[in-house]
């Protein structure tokens, strides 16, 4: 079997490339070298950037629910960013450890204070303004969050941090949440649907 470059980060999408590597690798025979083997293998070139993607559920570009994503989270807040740790790096991953305080909690027992972490790829979530890597200190954030798992040769500044549920889906500056959206939101975390 071949090893395939999986992510170090908690990701759903890992066990779908390695599913994908394994299946394209499980038929093959010494002298197959045909279109479909040769994509295969191009194709691993890119597995280490596919787990950037928007994958919820193991499904490409879900468009979720406010009701989806509140029940899948430990919390679901109103925050706004205190600070940013960026680390940059030319070879490996770069990630932003933000800080964040609690303005309403929905659901959970969120600190009044905590930290996010994010990768710096397609699939992060950034709590950044207009400008790239300067955290938006002027507006609110709906967030629905879930502890890290962070894995062996992951950052230790993801021990302890939170991660957003899904990067593609519903957290995001709380400027463009509804009035039914808030009311939505108000309903859940008093236990009313």
């Amino acid at each position: 079997m071949i090893e395939v470059g999986l992510p170090r980060f908690p990701c759903p999408a890992a066990a779908r490339i390695s599913a994908m590597a394994e299946g394209s690798f499980a038929g093959y025979r010494p002298g197959m070298l045909g279109r479909g083997f040769l994509s295969a293998i191009a194709s691993l070139g890119t597995a280490s950037v596919a787990h950037a993607a928007c994958i919820y559920h193991g499904v490409d570009n879900v468009r979720t629910s406010i009701a989806q994503e509140f029940h899948d989270a430990k919390w679901v807040v109103r925050a706004r960013a205190i600070s940013g740790d960026y680390h940059w790096v030319n070879a490996g991953d770069s990630w932003t450890l933000y800080r964040l305080k609690t303005v309403r909690s929905f659901k959970g027992r969120a600190p009044a204070r905590f930290s996010l972490f994010t990768y710096r790829d397609s699939g992060g979530f950034y709590v950044e303004g207009k400008g790239d890597a300067v955290p938006d200190f002027d507006h609110d954030y709906l967030l629905f969050l879930v502890p890290t798992r962070p894995r062996h040769g992951d950052p230790p500044a993801m021990r302890g941090a939170f991660w957003v549920n899904y990067e593609c889906g519903q957290s995001g500056p709380w400027s463009g949440v509804s009035h039914a959206d808030a009311a939505r939101l108000q309903a859940m975390s008093l236990g009313r649907r």
